[in-house]
């Protein structure tokens, strides 16, 4: 079950024309265009026999394969569902529009590009069965598609009109192994009563340890994927039986990978490789100078998307897309990039980029442990419930334990040899030269994309309002005068070491006249973690003058860690009860507990903070990433397990 190694080649900045090549095909009529179908599943990596997975059983995706070009090292930017569907619609970095929280209300401006439009401008009748989230206004924007609904179906187009069509499948969604959607399946005679592959012939990944909750969800995982296929075979036969398939070019790929504990939702091979496979009949094969029929090894991730499916439609790729065409042979690049931040209720923010054979992590916020993140995967999960049990009770090993435990603040893995990611290789010399390289690489990435998720996002209302009046925190970011970056990641990356012969830099940056900059100041003293007495004056300092909720929240945060609790306490639960924004609730809820000082609230208290109500488009009302807090706190009250 282990993974392939990945080779990875760039996503770099990309302008250029739609179709590839102006060869005459003379059975192609006068400006007669592909169709082009998208099949979508979720929360799956390369779990595929075609993809050398031996236990898989996938008759349908495997027959596609042998009929596409097949590639063996796809990549989400990012390992959850919202964030990469926003980086898919737009051909743009998630973390450069600031959609990069798993599920916000940004505001984009017009300027940033959804492909369906450009597509739809160019006659296509454009539909989504059914998915959106794409953590933005372009969610509710009606001029996106033609059709979005669990109805929404190509043919509903006019005679003879070219379609794009994305079927998205949520039958291998993490929420699909819950106990009663397993029993449906079975029950609806869907997935066979007991498990296809024997939980006991599971090879697990490393790090989870040999529980049969776990046995158990991997097996049930796999009689997912198989349902996923028999699915996907319904939808290549209905092409078939309505004549279209010699007319239609047909993408499948995965949303991210996934989907148990420690793989969807983590920035690591398993959270981000996932199959993709292309088929171009033959009529169409000119639009792509890739090999038909082959294994292709060049690296490709979902930025690229949008380029790629413009250029089929013979669409110029605007010059604002970060993607480039993957179906071109001379597109060759040394570097890709992912982004990690808020997955749901919990803030954190990572960054990583490959090489294709070493894989650099740079977590910017260490102290959140993984394993205590969105409780989600809990819910729905028995394995994540299992192996935190297994935690709880001190009997996991020390590889199985990192999961529950702060992060180291770099990690390098060499994927060819560890593909599941479990050997840090940061602090072997014999690869500094690697890890310079690729932090670099890193940095001036970050730099050239005006990395977004420096900036807190409890403090976006109060850099841009609401988004409209004042502008977008995507235009915000590319002012050099307000957003200097290079200055903002110098900090960032300082503050995430918390180191002590630091802490006078850390200090210095919090009287910094830039709102950002002081924010990583103050996180750099909160990692330290002193109780000098003129470190915790500093603190109360920020908590008294400084204009932005999210400064004061964290100064609060980290004075509760150098010796005032009371003070801390205060600051925190004035933040929390008076804002009437959801972000800076949210952040303020978080800061109780990592502060430690949540043992203070009682049990009526987090009952209340159930009841607050906030602006529209903010965090608490549409999604309640706060009220997981808050619910999580009223079952485990008077206990304080979720953060340590």
């Amino acid at each position: 079950m282990i993974l392939k190694s990945v080779l990875l080649i760039s996503v770099l900045f990309c302008g250029g024309s739609g179709v590839l090549f102006s060869q005459e095909n003379p059975g192609i009529g006068k400006g007669e265009k592909p169709n082009i179908l998208w099949i979508t599943c979720e929360d799956i990596s390369p779990y595929l026999e075609s993809y050398g997975f031996e236990q898989a059983y996938t008759p349908n995706l495997d027959k596609l394969a042998k009929k596409s070009i097949q590639f063996s090292h796809a990549y989400a930017n990012a390992p959850v569902c919202a964030v990469a569907r926003a980086t898919i619609l737009s051909g743009m970095y998630a973390s450069t529009t600031g959609t990069h929280q798993m599920r916000s209300r940004v505001q984009l401006p017009e300027e940033i590009p959804a492909y369906p439009k450009l597509l739809r401008e160019e006659g296509y009748y454009c539909t989504n069965n059914s998915k959106k989230d794409y953590n933005s206004n372009y969610e509710t924007d009606p001029t996106i598609w033609d059709e979005s609904s669990s109805k929404a179906h190509y043919k509903n187009r006019r005679p003879g009109q070219p379609f794009f069509a994305d079927f998205y499948n949520t039958v291998t969604h993490e929420s699909q192994l819950s106990e009663d959607r397993i029993r449906h399946y079975v029950e609806s005679g869907q997935i066979p009563a007991s498990p296809r592959i024997d939980p006991k012939e599971i090879v697990l990944p490393p790090y989870h340890p040999d529980l049969p909750e776990i046995r158990n969800d991997w097996a049930r995982f796999h009689d997912l994927i198989t349902l996923m296929d028999k699915m996907t075979g319904v939808l290549l036969q209905e092409l078939e039986d309505e004549g279209l398939a010699e007319n239609t070019i047909i993408f499948f790929y995965a949303d991210h990978g996934g989907q148990l504990s420690r793989s969807k939702r983590f920035i690591f091979n398993v959270g981000t490789q996932v199959p993709m496979m292309v088929h171009i009949p033959n009529k169409w094969k000119h639009l792509s100078s890739k090999s038909d029929l082959s294994i292709d090894e060049s690296l490709v991730s979902f930025v690229d998307l949008a380029p790629t499916l413009l250029s089929l439609a013979g669409i110029d790729i605007p010059d604002i897309m970060q993607g480039n065409n993957f179906l071109d042979a001379k597109t060759k690049k040394p570097f890709v990039h992912f982004y990690r931040d808020r997955m749901g209720e919990r803030y954190d923010f990572s960054r990583a980029v490959t090489d294709g054979e070493f894989y650099f992590i740079r977590n910017f916020m260490p102290h959140k442990p993984l394993g205590r993140d969105s409780r989600y995967g809990f819910e729905v999960q028995a394995n994540w419930r299992a192996w935190e049990a297994y935690y709880d009770e001190g009997k996991a090993n020390n590889l199985q334990s990192k999961f529950f435990e702060p992060k180291e603040a770099a990690e390098l893995f060499n994927s060819n040899k560890d593909p599941w990611h479990v050997d840090n290789l940061v602090a072997d010399n014999t690869f500094q030269d690697r890890v310079d390289q690729l932090s670099d690489e890193l940095d001036a990435w970050m730099i050239q994309t005006r990395d977004v998720g420096l900036i807190p996002e409890p403090m976006f209302h109060d850099l841009t309002g609401d988004g409209k009046e004042f502008g977008t925190i995507y235009e915000f970011a590319q002012s050099k005068e307000d957003y200097p970056i290079a200055e903002v990641l110098e900090i960032a990356k300082l503050s995430s070491l918390g180191a002590s012969t630091h802490l006078s830099d850390y200090l210095a940056a919090m009287d910094h006249k830039n709102p950002i900059i002081r924010f990583w100041g103050i996180y750099g003293v909160f990692q330290v973690r002193s109780t000098a007495k003129s470190v915790q004056r500093k603190l109360k300092e920020s908590i008294a003058t400084d204009p932005i909720a999210a400064n004061r929240i964290l100064a609060a945060q980290a004075l509760g860690v150098s010796g005032d609790k009371d003070k801390s306490f205060d600051a925190i639960w004035k933040e929390v009860t008076q804002t009437d924004n959801g972000y800076v609730f949210l952040f303020g809820l978080n800061a109780f507990q990592y502060s430690h000082t949540d043992d203070r609230l009682t049990l009526e208290d987090w009952r209340k903070f159930g009841e607050q109500q906030f602006k529209e488009g903010d965090e608490g009302t549409f999604f309640g990433y706060g009220q997981r807090i808050i619910k999580d706190a009223i079952a485990l009250y008077p206990t304080r397990r979720i953060v340590d």
